[in-house]
């Protein structure tokens, strides 16, 4: 908790956006009800910032996944006696709600997707002609390391080599552009 209070605040409002957005539907599945996942969620993940220097996480998103759905759970064995009373209007509500904000999230996700491709795209662009050409054949042509191998003139090993170096500097350019864009919206 100590090192997220010393983050900028607009860095602490993209966490908490990403965390959001990550669990809103599993927590939104079990609870039924929009404010009460948001508040489940707003505690999940004060607890996560609490005990993660307590755990040996090894794989930290199912890790903060399964924190915030223990959370929720907790709350519906808390609350089992009126949890099996349900208003119709409340129901009625919950759909409208859920339509809403799946919706809302549908479109968040395929604008990030968008900018997130056109990034990619960017980035490949930017690579040595030898690593795009790999790149290329391999993922948007679904070449094999033989064919690859054979169009190229390098053996499977040697393709298998150079595509991971490819792979690598990719990830390196793409990470520059997407981490560089996020952090620049954010501060604007």
């Amino acid at each position: 908790m100590y090192q997220f209070a010393e983050l900028h605040p607009e860095l602490q409002s993209s966490v908490y956006d990403s965390y959001y957005k990550f669990v809103y539907r599993d927590i939104f599945y079990l609870l039924k009800d929009h404010p009460l996942t948001e508040d489940m969620i707003q505690e999940a993940f004060f607890k996560i910032l609490s005990s993660i220097k307590k755990h040996r996480v090894d794989n930290m998103l199912p890790w903060i996944r399964q924190v915030s759905r223990n959370v929720a759970l907790d709350y519906l064995r808390k609350t089992k006696k009126e949890r099996y009373t349900v208003n119709v209007d409340h129901v009625n509500l919950s759909e409208e709600v859920l339509v809403s904000a799946t919706s809302l999230l549908q479109l968040e996700d395929e604008v990030e997707d968008k900018i997130r491709n056109e990034l990619l795209h960017q980035a490949i662009t930017e690579l040595r002609p030898d690593y795009r050409e790999l790149i290329t054949l391999f993922y948007i042509e679904e070449g094999s390391y033989k064919e690859l191998g054979n169009e190229l003139g390098l053996s499977e090993y040697a393709v298998s080599q150079k595509l991971y170096r490819a792979r690598k500097k990719l990830l390196k350019q793409f990470h520059k552009k997407w981490v560089n864009k996020e952090w620049n919206e954010r501060t604007t």
